[in-house]
């Protein structure tokens, strides 16, 4: 008796153990997978960018920061204040807005649904153009991101560009948040774009005639129930009674003769407006017949019209802007950038709607530029500004190299980028600051393979030497670069 006893106590501890060793393991996994999920990756921030934490807190960046993931999934502020480093967590999809960029970055897991239904998922840090068309983005259950140069609710109250951030509570109201707004609706709404709709009650993306389900991806806890038929209709014919009334007196006849005017200009306008989208969803579905010969990825090009600014990318002496043009009717009357030097001085280039990509040249390196993109329609009076991006050339290369210091000369080596050739430049040497010597550099023979050689005489070095090029010149304006050397003797 004792041994059985025995026996099903060792059973029992036996299954106690292997389930302890089944839950370690279990852990175990969940941590490595977990740990191999993360976003390692520190994101430097911007000065004067902007976001919002889970509770839509309005956060700006006012001093060296960054974002990084910790181990419990969501992203931490870091900014430094005061030589002290603060932290504060910003949430799972932190939402990052600069005024002076042309995207907005996302940052976490999340969902990219495309015009086609099609579903994506991206993470880590997810760059997005402010410009048409619209990209639209699930980001958990019942909050959502659409990006886009123009976005407005149905029933005008509300309009807006660059991005929004929707998150639905349970009854299918929504909070809406972003640099401009932070508000939230009492009743549903559709969120308009340039190409894509958002129903949001119903958490439905619409395309034409398509119709995307939400709810689909990931799922989602949103209790809100569309009125049915007949509560529609009651409440139709209750407005219908208060608005002609039984028995109105004589002094509020002309009264009634407004309002049933109203009510006629209503339809009518409703009636316009009802052709324009009809006109709209045939158009719709020629692309979408055609989608696979008109689209690319996300943007389709459909025979509506829209501009885009795609990317702005600085070299030494240039500018490349990369846009996008579709315009079937020919109703842009042009596009064109504006250039301002941050001085006075503002340039505008006038863009061709048929080409993606055009290049401003001999600019001056290492220097601060704003560049506006916009256009202007055949029947408007004045041009219209899609986006404003700030931009600074790079500065170009260069290199000194002390090739030999003898009694009372320091030979040297000077290069500078093949890419990139200056007007003149001069070449100093400073003994512990003390202009000693100088001579002009050959800038044409310095951009070649073996640079330019030259020597400068001196008659002590001191405990620091500096080789400097100053007084560099380029298309007749003074550029600042820096470009020394510094040995001690």
């Amino acid at each position: 008796m004792n041994s059985k006893k025995f026996q099903v106590s060792n059973t029992k501890f036996f299954l106690l153990f292997a389930f302890i060793v089944v839950i370690i393991i279990g852990l175990f996994v969940f941590f490595i997978v977990r740990f191999n999920n993360l976003d390692s990756n520190k994101y430097d921030i911007a000065l004067g960018s902007m976001f919002y934490n889970d509770n839509y807190n309005y956060l700006t960046v006012e001093s060296e920061s960054y974002l990084t993931q910790r181990f419990d999934g969501n992203y931490y502020w870091y900014q430094k204040k005061d030589n002290k480093t603060t932290k504060e967590k910003v949430g799972q999809n932190p939402v990052v807005f600069n005024k002076s960029d042309y995207k907005v970055y996302l940052y976490g897991n999340a969902y990219q649904v495309l015009s086609t239904g099609e579903v994506k998922s991206i993470s880590k840090q997810t760059e997005i153009a402010k410009a048409s068309p619209t990209k639209f983005y699930k980001l958990k259950d019942r909050k959502y991101l659409m990006v886009d140069s123009n976005m407005r609710t149905s029933d005008k109250t509300i309009k807006t560009s660059g991005y929004l951030i929707i998150e639905l509570d349970k009854q299918g109201n929504a909070t809406f948040a972003n640099n401009e707004i932070n508000i939230k609706t009492i009743k549903p709404l559709i969120l308009k774009g340039t190409t894509m709709n958002f129903d949001i009650a119903n958490e439905k993306l619409i395309y034409g005639k398509k119709e995307i389900n939400l709810k689909n991806i990931i799922g989602s806890t949103n209790d809100y129930k569309e009125a049915t038929e007949d509560e529609k209709e009651d409440d139709t014919t209750k407005e219908t009674i208060t608005a002609k009334g039984d028995n109105k007196s004589d002094s509020s006849k002309s009264e009634d003769e407004e309002e049933d005017t109203t009510v006629y200009y209503d339809e009518y306008v409703k009636n316009v407006i009802n052709s324009v989208n009809n006109l709209t969803n045939s158009i719709t579905e020629v692309n979408a017949k055609t989608d696979t010969s008109v689209k690319k990825d996300e943007i389709y090009y459909d025979f509506s019209k829209y501009v885009a600014l795609k990317s702005v990318t600085s070299g030494v002496s240039t500018i490349n802007v990369s846009y996008s043009v579709v315009d079937s009717n020919n109703e842009f009357q042009f596009v064109y950038v504006v250039l301002d030097d941050n001085a006075g001085k503002s340039e505008t280039y006038y863009l061709n709607k048929n080409e993606n990509s055009y290049v401003i040249r001999d600019l001056v390196p290492n220097h601060n530029y704003t560049l506006s993109f916009g256009y202007k329609i055949v029947t408007e009076t004045e041009p219209a500004i899609d986006d404003v991006v700030n931009i600074r050339t790079k500065s170009p290369t260069c290199k000194i190299k002390v090739t030999k210091v003898s009694s009372g000369t320091v030979t040297y080596n000077l290069k500078i980028g093949s890419d990139y050739k200056f007007d003149s430049g001069i070449m100093s040497l400073y003994v512990d600051d003390t202009l000693v010597s100088s001579q002009v550099a050959n800038m044409s023979t310095a951009a070649g393979t073996a640079g330019f050689t030259g020597g400068l005489s001196y008659h002590r070095l001191g405990s620091v030497n500096t080789l400097k090029l100053e007084n560099i010149v380029y298309n007749g304006n003074n550029v600042n670069i820096d470009c020394s050397y510094r040995f001690v003797s």
